[in-house]
């Protein structure tokens, strides 16, 4: 069985763009988008410029995080090698296009489904070569068998000083190039005009490592398409009614175990948490592309996704929530014995598992590392302990006044450690790479700066000041969560991947 790859000898390319109407012609792509498609950056100074072209396609991975995080098993990888799409069993929920580091998912307008390059296994199927290849006019494209040592390939692969995109991701793509300039072959190092821009990060914020962009000769993208980020207000406010739900239900469990069984913990928290997870459901079924399809998550799930298990673990949770408050209303002390320690599992489980999905994003560094894993579970706290602390002013409840009191000692520790975790990360801690000092620098001191520091960090510290007045406490409370989980969603997407 042979095994494809792609060589690109990118000193013979001369951005004549045939390869990109080829594909469009081959694969009918409506106009706005491509499968592949060639950037060019400019770098010098007149009269002594240049000009680069970097042709732009799927790397085709042998570890293909598109692959591993589709919750449906829409994308997979054929046995000779190609990470091809099954258009019938997407659900659009773009997940593909966050974890993808080259850039190389979109939703096609017509389809409302994934799309991306499949190096024209139809073709190859048929042993033709892919559109792109044959219409080259310097034959600076070669495609072939990795493994068939007489191919033009293999050949060109051994001889020629090759690189890949993004080797330090791990994911061993095979598209090779050769001659690549290294402005071009990474993304955040050229400078990118205000009509490229990829989210907020319109140019290089200055100080950030390279050449700045007012520096003559920096390297800068001529020639691009822009990208829409996958994930946008609904993702944000996906992770604030979880975390509601999550946190009511862990406080009220937690709460009624320690001994105080009020109505606070035994009735009105746990149906916030019914309430919330049933609202977060709603949100995530709203915002797919195909909703009609959401139950393929459940009925054809790929194990390996992060938010194929999410799904069932919110159904574990909701299932766990309702039978917690059909036992308080029977008033069945002994089947809440029962359900106890399995409601605080899933509580637990349903708050971290989205550490786990955004770090499969794996194009977007900000995501990475097990401290924002902690961090959802210091932020559930807070918001199900301001929310409970809210539903507390209902007038008529007889509440057990220590109830009121661990919440809003509960509050302000986990509003404590999760605006330590934001400041440590985003202000004090040197960035690991160059991308996520990109969309750090952006939330300090660029697009996301005033909702960072004045909605993040001012409102989660005037929490702090005036936890004994517990609802005004519980109210910035919930303004500040909400206000890191934007900026978290939107700066993490907001780095050029390509």
């Amino acid at each position: 069985m042979p095994h494809y790859g792609f060589a690109i000898d990118l000193r013979k390319c001369i951005g004549c763009h045939a390869c990109t109407i080829a594909c469009k012609a081959e694969h009918a792509i409506p106009v706005g988008v491509n499968r592949c498609w060639v950037k060019t950056v400019e770098k010098g100074t007149f009269p002594d410029t240049r000009r680069f072209f970097f042709p732009v396609l799927c790397n085709q991975c042998d570890e293909a995080p598109c692959a591993a995080i589709c919750p449906t098993s829409a994308l997979f990888k054929r046995r000779d090698g190609i990470v091809d799409l099954n258009g019938a069993a997407c659900i659009g929920c773009r997940a593909c296009m966050v974890a993808c580091p080259y850039d190389q998912l979109f939703i096609d307008p017509n389809t409302r489904t994934a799309e991306k390059c499949n190096f024209c296994a139809n073709r190859v199927e048929n042993r033709l070569l892919p559109a792109c290849v044959s219409v080259c006019p310097t034959q600076c494209r070669i495609f072939g068998d990795l493994e068939d040592s007489s191919s033009d390939l293999y050949r060109f692969v051994q001889a020629q000083g090759v690189t890949v995109r993004k080797p330090e991701k791990g994911t061993i793509p095979h598209v090779y190039y050769a001659g690549a300039e290294e402005s071009a072959i990474q993304p955040e190092i050229a400078v990118r005009p205000f009509y490229f821009k990829e989210g907020s990060v319109a140019m290089r914020p200055l100080g950030a490592p390279g050449p700045e962009p007012e520096q003559p000769g920096a390297p800068r993208v001529d020639y691009d398409t822009p990208h829409v980020k996958p994930w946008g207000l609904d993702m944000a406010l996906y992770l604030l009614t979880k975390g509601i739900a999550t946190g009511s239900l862990l406080l009220s469990v937690a709460l009624w175990l320690f001994g105080l069984r009020d109505t606070l913990t035994t009735m009105i928290g746990p149906l916030i948490a019914l309430v919330m997870i049933t609202a977060t459901a709603a949100v995530l079924v709203v915002d797919l592309e195909q909703p009609q399809r959401f139950l393929y998550i459940l009925t054809r799930p790929n194990w390996r996704s992060w938010l194929a298990r999410g799904a069932f673990i919110l159904t574990a949770f909701g299932a766990l929530t309702a039978a917690w408050l059909g036992a308080a209303w029977l008033g069945s002390e002994t089947i809440l014995n029962v359900l106890a320690w399995p409601a605080l599992t899933a509580g637990v489980l349903a708050t971290i598992y989205t550490g786990f999905l955004f770090a499969q994003g794996l194009a977007r560094d900000l995501w990475q590392g097990p401290h924002s894993t902690i961090d959802l579970l210091a932020q559930a706290l807070a918001e199900g302990a301001g929310v409970m602390l809210l539903a507390s002013l209902a007038p008529g409840l007889a509440l057990d006044p220590r109830t009121t009191a661990a919440l809003s000692w509960t509050l302000a520790a986990a509003l404590g450690v999760h605006l330590a975790l934001i400041l440590i990360e985003n202000v004090l801690m040197p960035s690991p790479t160059l991308h996520h000092e990109l969309a750090t620098r952006a939330i300090r001191g660029g697009a996301f700066s005033r909702v960072f520091w004045g909605g993040a960090v001012a409102c989660g510290a005037a929490a702090l000041l005036v936890t004994p007045i517990a609802p005004l406490a519980a109210v910035l409370a919930l303004v500040a969560s909400f206000a890191w989980e934007y900026v978290w969603v939107e700066a993490g997407q907001s780095v050029p991947l390509s």
